[in-house]
Formats: C-alpha cells, sequence, structure tokens
C-alpha cells in the first residue's frame, strides 16, 4: 500500500511540474524554465548526495558516474523538448507521447536481448496506436507540440538506458550527477541565448516546478526500493493520467475523441508496458 502511496505521489508530482512549468513556459522561454528547474534541483541535490555519498571512489563507480554524466546530456535534451511541446501542445496530449519513453526504451532492452514476450507485444502495439490516434490533428488544434513530445520521449528513454549502466553507484548519487551536468549545460546555453530573465510574478511558479519535479524523481525511486517493482513501474508511469486530469480541469483542455481514445491506448500500453518489463 505504501508503494502504491509514493508511486502515485511520483507521478502526481512530475504531472503538477509539468503544469507548472507549461505556464512560464508560455509567458517566458522554454530554454529559460529549463535552466531554473535544473539549477533549483541541482542546488537541493548535490550538496545532499556529496554529504552521504561523497564521491565515486574506484573504476567501477567512476564508469558508472561517465554513464550518469551521459544521461545527465540526454536529460537536458529531453526536457528542453518536452517544455517546447508544452509550450505550443496541451498538457494532457504532450505528457501522454512523452510516457511513451517506457515503449522506446523496452524496444531498445529487447534489441539488448530481453525476451519479447505477449503481454509486451500488446503494450507496444497499444502504445505506438496510441501515438498515432493522438498525433491526428483534424480540425482540432490540440495536436500542437507533438514532434516535441515525441522527441522529449525519445531522449527520456536514452536516459533510462544510460541509468541501467550506473547500478554502481546510488540512485542519489546518479541523478546528483545527472542533475549537475544538465544543469552544467543549460546555464551557458541560457546566457548565449537571452539570459535567465523572467516576470517577478513567475519566479516562485518556475521554482516550484523544480521542486516538484525533483520530488518526483525521488519518489520515483523510493517507490522502486520498497518494492515490488511492477507495483512501483505501474504507479511511477501514471503521470500522464494526472496530466490528462489536470488538463482538462484546470485548463479546460478539450481534445476531440479520436485524440481521446489515442491517450487511452497510450496510458493503458504504458501501464501494461510497466508490468512487461
Amino acid at each position: 500500500m505504501l508503494t502504491i502511496l509514493v508511486g502515485l505521489s511520483s507521478a502526481f508530482s512530475y504531472a503538477t511540474s509539468d503544469l507548472l512549468s507549461q505556464r512560464v513556459t508560455r509567458a517566458a522561454r522554454a530554454l529559460t524554465q529549463v535552466a531554473w528547474v535544473l539549477i533549483t534541483g541541482a542546488l537541493i541535490i548535490v550538496p545532499i548526495a556529496l554529504l552521504v555519498d561523497g564521491l565515486p571512489a574506484g573504476g567501477a563507480q567512476w564508469r558508472a558516474a561517465g554513464a550518469a554524466a551521459l544521461a545527465g546530456v540526454a536529460y537536458f535534451g529531453a526536457f528542453l523538448c518536452l517544455l517546447r511541446a508544452l509550450h505550443s501542445g496541451d498538457l494532457g496530449l504532450v505528457s501522454a507521447l512523452n510516457a511513451l519513453q517506457g515503449a522506446y526504451a523496452a524496444v531498445v532492452f529487447v534489441f539488448l536481448g530481453q525476451r519479447i514476450t505477449p503481454l509486451l507485444s500488446v503494450a507496444l502495439v497499444l502504445c505506438a496506436a496510441g501515438a498515432v490516434l493522438a498525433s491526428i490533428e483534424g480540425r482540432a488544434r490540440t495536436a500542437k507540440g507533438v514532434p516535441w513530445a515525441v522527441a522529449s520521449g525519445l531522449l527520456f528513454a536514452c536516459v533510462m538506458v544510460l541509468y541501467s549502466y550506473a547500478h554502481a553507484i546510488s540512485w542519489l548519487s546518479q541523478a546528483a550527477i545527472s542533475r549537475s551536468v544538465s544543469a552544467l549545460i543549460a546555464v551557458p546555453a541560457a546566457l548565449l541565448t537571452g539570459g535567465f530573465a523572467l516576470p517577478r510574478a513567475l519566479r516562485a511558479t518556475s521554482v516550484g516546478a523544480g521542486v516538484l519535479e525533483l520530488c518526483g524523481l525521488m519518489c520515483f525511486t523510493i517507490a522502486l526500493a520498497m518494492g515490488p517493482l511492477t507495483v512501483a513501474a505501474i504507479t511511477t508511469t501514471q503521470f500522464g493520467t494526472f496530466a490528462v486530469i489536470l488538463g482538462v480541469a484546470l485548463l479546460h483542455e478539450r481534445p476531440r475523441r479520436h485524440q481521446w481514445a489515442g491517450l487511452a491506448c497510450t496510458l493503458v500500453g504504458v501501464t501494461l508496458l510497466a508490468v512487461a518489463v
């Protein structure tokens, strides 16, 4: 029961963070919000990781640190694409397509030797069908941001794969190293393209999004540590569901019928995928 609660807390934190980031991004720049969120997270988690774990020691840990650093590079690109998608796209649609990162990662793991089960096959088909249905715009304007959302999911899948090679260090060190590298990329990128300026009224919102994004990551890792793994995976991947609810309830988003069907296929597929892998 506690694993379910923590896992759903992770999903809700991610969805709420995306909601706040969307508000900031539409009033400023996506890259500016990326920098604020990543810097906020780094300032919180890096001192804690250094205090608890210290620096890596030995060849295995330094290799794991290298994998986490590469994950940080991919994370920067993934998060930037996500906020570019949220700048013009609906929260529910973008989050559902971003949740396909699990499907992309599953395909990579299959190529790396994981056996394909019938349940995994069904999950991948549902995810693919959901992406197609949700991406069809028709006469509506709700399909904006789809290419950025898909790119974000692909890059987040790369992050997941890279983290799988960083098991020699703790989750706390992985997150701290990854977040540090992401922030080190975001800072000069923001400075060279317009700086960090945000309207005063949005600064608290931006920092809040950064804190919630970090909370989502921490709850995710805690849920996995508590187990069982399948329960943790199923609950933490429901951020797409929360995002759809938040988008309809708070932002008055109105996807078309075929897009609702696509969202449903995607969310069911991601849930089955969590069980399958």
